[in-house]
């Protein structure tokens, strides 16, 4: 081996070095598939946090099977009102026809 190739080397290893004692640091990926995790998660907090300022009484539930669940049961009794309001509406005007689906 010729003494460039070996200070080439020396100089990958150091920077591998650089780059595993950056990524050990607590919190701080480095890795491209990291980084795309943790925009992937913070970009589902933040629909989840969307969600929670849509449904009324959402925001005191903590953990998110609970809140999914008490999603869903909001947009359940919605469908229910729609379908009630629809009823009601299609028994006061007849001659109008509503497809709602």
């Amino acid at each position: 081996k010729s003494p460039a190739n070996s200070k080439a080397k020396d100089s990958s290893e150091s920077q591998k070095t650089d780059y595993i004692h950056v990524r050990a640091r607590r919190g701080q990926a480095t890795d491209s598939h990291s980084l795309a995790e943790r925009v992937r998660r913070e970009k589902i907090s933040e629909r989840m946090k969307y969600l929670q300022d849509l449904v009324p009484g959402c925001n005191k539930i903590t953990g998110k099977a609970g809140m999914l669940d008490e999603i869903i049961n909001y947009v359940q009794s919605l469908q229910r009102q729609v379908e009630l309001l629809s009823m009601k509406l299609a028994a006061v005007s007849p001659r109008l026809d509503f497809n709602m689906e």
